[in-house]
């Protein structure tokens, strides 16, 4: 059960190390005003290949993650867990449809994602009693909500669209991270008070 949680530590690099990878191996590709997902169209077969897997890795990974803080937390952690269980089934399907296809992100379900860190702080608000937590999740959450709501509305400016594409990756994974870090530390806490 612990694994479930520990796992994630890492899933900023499930995410950034084939994204990187793969846009190396693209002729021609520019991180900086491309998505990520804009490899999938080009004819870089084994670039596709890694991205789409890292795509699937991570998805997984937050499914696992959300399984394990629901069994640690059960029933305090439930809309918490199926929000991120949605976004990681949206990270899944980005790995196995090209941009374009309306299933890549499944139609729009990784935006489950706008709302989960102010949702994780109004199930944790009993249990993790950390100021340091809510301020960094609230912030998350903040930056995460302006970046889909300004890619949603086409304020996200195009020339730099994989620029904040990969710092917005950054909050998004790098708090998950936090997240897996923080229950897992109350959870040792918890077993210790006992």
């Amino acid at each position: 059960m612990s694994f479930f949680i520990k796992q994630a530590y890492i899933l900023p690099l499930y995410f950034f190390i084939p994204v990187l990878t793969a846009g190396a191996l693209v002729e021609h590709y520019d991180a900086i005003r491309q998505h990520a997902s804009e490899i999938t169209l080009t004819p870089f077969y084994d670039a596709k290949l890694i991205l789409n897997g890292g795509a699937i890795l991570t998805g997984l990974s937050c499914i696992t993650l959300a399984l394990g803080i629901l069994l640690k937390l059960k029933l305090k952690f439930f809309l918490s867990a199926i929000l991120l269980i949605l976004f990681g089934i949206s990270m899944i399907s980005n790995g196995l449809y090209p941009i374009g296809n309306p299933m890549h992100g499944f139609y729009g379900m990784g935006l489950s994602l706008m709302i989960l860190p102010f949702v994780v702080c109004y199930e944790l608000k009993t249990i993790l009693l950390d100021l340091k937590f809510y301020t960094i999740t609230l912030v998350s959450g903040l930056l995460i909500f302006v970046y889909l709501w300004s890619m949603l509305v086409g304020f996200d400016p195009s020339a730099y669209k994989g620029l904040t594409q990969r710092l917005a990756s950054v909050v998004i994974f790098g708090w998950l991270s936090y997240l897996a870090h923080q229950v897992n530390v109350l959870s040792l806490i918890r077993k210790n008070n006992r």
